[in-house]
């Protein structure tokens, strides 16, 4: 052990053996039996009562007047307490402290020593606070890593496979939660390659481009976002960057009226409502333009109606029927029972693409079947949706 260690050990134990003596004292002094006053004792009761009332009226728990009568009562036990004889008699210390002074001369080195060793570290050296915060976000750290690392093999991937359409969105995707917004672009810009422009991917390559630019929006994103608009005019991604770009073109009134009509024809569970109705307050403290005095517009209002109209409820579960049904099937007959049943969900989401729950469960419904392309496909098709 070095010469540092074997002083900083030396100190250690002379606090310790300091702590331990205090604690110690009061067990070694031996108190001799004396009489004292009953009122000592009582006086000083009363005057942290007086106390406590003074704290209650400052905080407002006592009114004035009940302040006032509790002081009284309290000036009136002082006084009665004064005129008694009456002693209180404490007693000498016993033989019992020797017993208490061994047993914590003895356990509490001992049980710090054992607590330490099962809850410490003796072989690791001492950690500075900013370390210690640095192991609390180890794990947060170490999947970062991981995600990072997947991203780079698909990237080293699809190098040798550039026209895999599902491999660059879900790379997008990946370089976006990472906060990689350039990649992240860079990814949208060979999916929406090989997609041939699709409408599907325009949004997103926008939003990436958009945050690679800190949120300024590029005519290239301006255009990818009306172009999602064109294909889905209730697109609200695509509505609310709009409003953005309309923003910074100066024209807040007409930036405020795009998030508007968003706000109209969103449910009110949406996510990105929180969100919409910030930027909706923003601008209006920025401009001092009274979101009041903007109506929703006229095609807000109509998409609103028939958006709640069009609302598809969850696929049906199986019904009882079914179920019996297929309790007394074939395994063959079974499977082909299931297949039909996939196979109507898959004509509904024919129906309503944008459905991303619907895309979902067609998914797990593929993987049970062992359809492992159609399960990817629709895994895919979920994926574009927000």
């Amino acid at each position: 052990m070095s010469a540092e260690a074997l002083q900083l050990s030396a100190i250690a134990a002379v606090l310790a053996l300091g702590v331990l003596a205090i604690m110690l004292w009061p067990l070694v002094k031996r108190r001799t039996a004396e009489n004292a006053p009953r009122e000592d004792y009582d006086i000083n009761v009363y005057k942290d009562q007086l106390l406590e009332i003074e704290a209650d009226l400052e905080r407002g728990l006592l009114s004035a007047g009940q302040g006032e009568a509790a002081r009284t009562e309290i000036k009136r036990r002082m006084l009665a307490s004064a005129d008694s004889e009456e002693t209180v008699t404490e007693t000498a210390g016993s033989g019992s402290n020797g017993l208490m002074i061994t047993i914590l001369t003895v356990l509490m080195p001992v049980g710090a020593v054992l607590l330490y060793l099962n809850l410490g570290s003796p072989e690791r050296a001492d950690q500075p606070l900013a370390g210690r915060a640095l192991e609390a976000t180890t794990a947060q750290s170490e999947e970062h890593k991981k995600i990072s690392q997947s991203a780079n093999k698909l990237a080293a991937f699809l190098k040798n496979n550039p026209d895999d359409l599902r491999g660059w969105t879900l790379l997008a995707r990946t370089y976006l939660s990472l906060g990689r917004y350039p990649d992240s672009a860079m990814a949208y810009a060979e999916a929406y390659r090989v997609s041939e422009e699709s409408a599907d991917l325009a949004v997103d390559y926008g939003e990436a481009l958009t945050l690679a630019a800190d949120s300024e929006i590029s005519e290239k994103a301006r255009r990818l976002f009306e172009k999602a608009l064109a294909a889905d005019i209730t697109d609200a991604k695509a509505r609310y960057y709009l409003g953005m770009f309309k923003a910074q073109q100066d024209d807040v009134r007409g930036a405020m009226q795009a998030w508007i009509d968003l706000a109209t024809m969103s449910p009110p569970e949406a996510p990105w409502v929180p969100i919409l109705n910030q930027q909706i307050d923003r601008a209006a403290r920025d401009s001092g333009i009274d979101p009041a005095s903007i109506a929703p517009s006229a095609e807000a209002l109509a998409l609103a109606k028939k958006i709640q109209q069009n609302t598809q409820a969850p696929a049906p579960a199986p019904t009882t029927a079914d179920v019996k049904e297929a309790m007394g099937m074939s395994e063959g007959d079974r499977n082909q029972m299931i297949r039909s049943m996939v196979e109507r969900l898959a004509g509904k989401m024919k129906d309503n693409p944008k459905n991303k729950e619907g895309w979902l469960r067609l998914e797990r419904a593929y993987r049970v079947l062992g359809e492992v392309d159609k399960a990817d496909e629709a895994a895919a098709r979920a994926a574009l949706l927000p």
